[in-house]
């Protein structure tokens, strides 16, 4: 009787931190970043893309990557982020780009860029909402890509990318 108490209210603790989300995360340490990510996810190196520290990814079609570039000293976040945006415009066009949002945000404490479009025009396209997060720490521009493949799966991802967004540190 008494082992069974103890087992209820053992595998009771168990649910209450399962439900509270304490064991749903894993964390990232690497590269000069640090940041939660779903248990479920995966991270990686990425090899092909200039400027890449990480990929955190739940599967092809839902990912995150995180981008690390130089900034010459006449040069400001905000002018390469509006430089960034109308290249965008510019060479997305042909896979009808739209802009959903744009706005200021807090992340690790100093001010950043959100912007969030959506790319596809038809189904020959890959149709993919894409957040966007700009920021400047240390001397470095660091960029966040959340990617949702197709965009009716962004509302549901949307938690997982924040928890991204809102744990990434910068050492």
């Amino acid at each position: 009787m008494k082992t069974s108490k103890t087992l209820i209210i053992i595998l009771s603790i168990f649910a209450v931190i399962m439900i509270s989300g304490c064991l749903t995360s894993k964390h990232y340490d690497a590269n000069g970043i640090s940041f939660n990510y779903p248990s479920s996810w995966q991270a990686g190196v990425v090899y092909d893309l200039p400027g890449a520290l990480v990929e955190v990814s739940e599967s092809s079609q839902v990912d995150v990557k995180i981008f690390k570039k130089n900034i010459s000293n006449n040069s400001s976040l905000e002018t390469i982020y509006n430089e960034s945006l109308t290249n965008h415009t510019r060479k997305l066009d042909k896979y009808c780009y739209q802009q959903i949002s744009s706005k200021n945000i807090i992340v690790d404490g100093v001010p950043a860029y959100e912007t969030i479009y959506q790319l596809g025009c038809n189904s020959s396209q890959t149709r993919q909402k894409i957040r966007e997060i700009w920021l400047e720490k240390n001397g470095y521009i660091y960029i966040i890509s959340c990617i949702a493949i197709p965009p009716e799966i962004y509302p549901n991802k949307s938690k997982d990318f924040d928890m991204i967004i809102n744990s990434l540190h910068i050492k």
